[in-house]
């Protein structure tokens, strides 16, 4: 291991002299989601508030009732106009009185994001209408709403308090973003250490050196694997800061990191299985650029997986945290809902065990995958 540590610090020295990868590894990641997510939430904010202060052309036929025009100006601003003009009409049937059974209908166009908003405000003010007249009805039989109501519902939520602070948003998006970054994390950095360094002819000249090249192996996959860990590092903590950040808390909910969302055992949890999915991700990547030729054919070997991980992703996002101990042996697949089960607050110990054991075992399969071709004067051929 003295010779794969060596390796390792060399790939580390060349890994900060290059500022664009230091940029794409650590700042990219750091302000990405930040800028992304303060942004999304500043602009439905405003879009919202610029919603609520239009005045809109309201046209109402069929029925006179002021009641309605008090219901109606209290959730929206809104002028009195002729159907032709208006942005939405409201109409009665023929022959309507205050009370009778009938259909309304409410016309709008759904193209605009305004429109849209002053449609759902409309429904609310025709829904309270509504209960106006229904109490004036039950008035005229000496009764009041409350005396329809013979059940008083109470709801009690049984889920943890993680997940009621906010841990289901957490549990959804997190492992989705750091899953995507600590993949690209370690393409970038695996294939410039395989076959980016045959094309470059820096590989046969460390295959020469009286160096194991098992020690090499290591070497590199330790060093793509600490890139990918910083590269995920960077992109949670990213997306706390997007998380905390005012325009963030709204997007997401105003509780989003409530008490109890994050405790120091659950990270140091996602601490342990990063590391573990990160040595998995090093390791693949490093045995699919060491056969490849060329960074351009290294690329063709990889995306096709990248894409594999970022389907996993999607569709994993909506999903609740399973109890099928067959999904914890799949790579990738158990970091995610290991992960889901920290943010909800129901860690299964044996889950967290077996997901970062199998990853350990990959990746030990991998290595030694790795180095053989290291090993073998085949990887000479493609130098």
């Amino acid at each position: 291991m003295n010779d794969a540590c060596i390796i390792f610090q060399k790939e580390l020295r060349n890994f900060f002299k290059d500022r664009r990868t230091l940029f794409s590894t650590f700042l990219l990641p750091l302000l990405l989601l930040p800028i992304l997510f303060i942004g999304m939430g500043t602009v439905i904010n405003a879009l919202e508030a610029d919603a609520q202060k239009t005045t809109y052309h309201i046209a109402i036929e069929g029925v006179e009732d002021a009641r309605l025009h008090i219901v109606l100006k209290e959730v929206l601003n809104y002028t009195i106009v002729e159907s032709a003009d208006a942005d939405v009409s409201i109409v009665f049937p023929p022959g309507y009185a205050p009370g009778i059974s009938s259909s309304v209908v409410i016309s709008y166009d759904s193209s605009s994001q305004k429109l849209q908003y002053a449609h759902q405000q409309v429904l609310i003010a025709l829904q309270r209408y509504q209960e106006i007249l229904g109490e004036q009805l039950l008035n005229l039989h000496g009764l009041t709403t409350s005396d329809l109501q013979s059940l008083n519902l109470r709801s009690i939520d049984r889920a943890s308090q993680a997940v009621q602070s906010g841990g289901s948003v957490l549990a959804m998006l997190v492992p989705y973003f750091l899953l995507i970054f600590l993949f690209s994390g370690s393409i970038n950095a695996g294939l410039d250490t395989t076959c980016g360094e045959k094309e470059r002819g820096s590989l046969a000249i460390l295959l020469v050196n009286q160096v194991p090249r098992t020690s090499i192996a290591w070497g590199k996959i330790c060093y793509v694997s600490v890139v990918a860990i910083c590269s995920a590092g960077a992109t949670f903590l990213g997306l706390l800061i997007a998380m905390l950040s005012p325009g963030g808390a709204d997007l997401f909910s105003s509780n989003a990191l409530g008490a109890g969302a994050i405790s120091l055992s659950a990270l140091l949890t996602i601490i342990i299985v990063l590391f573990a999915a990160a040595l998995f991700t090093g390791s693949i990547v490093a045995l699919l650029g060491s056969l490849a030729r060329s960074v351009k054919e290294g690329t063709t070997y990889v995306m096709p997986l990248y894409m594999l991980v970022i389907l996993i992703g999607v569709i994993t996002m909506y999903m609740d945290p399973t109890q099928n101990g067959w999904f914890f042996f799949i790579p990738m697949v158990n970091t995610i809902f290991v992960m889901k089960e920290i943010f909800m607050g129901m860690v299964t110990p044996w889950h967290v065990l077996v997901t970062v054991l199998s990853q350990i075992g990959v990746s030990g399969i991998c290595a030694y995958l790795v180095a053989r071709l290291f090993n073998s004067e085949k990887i000479l051929q493609t130098v």
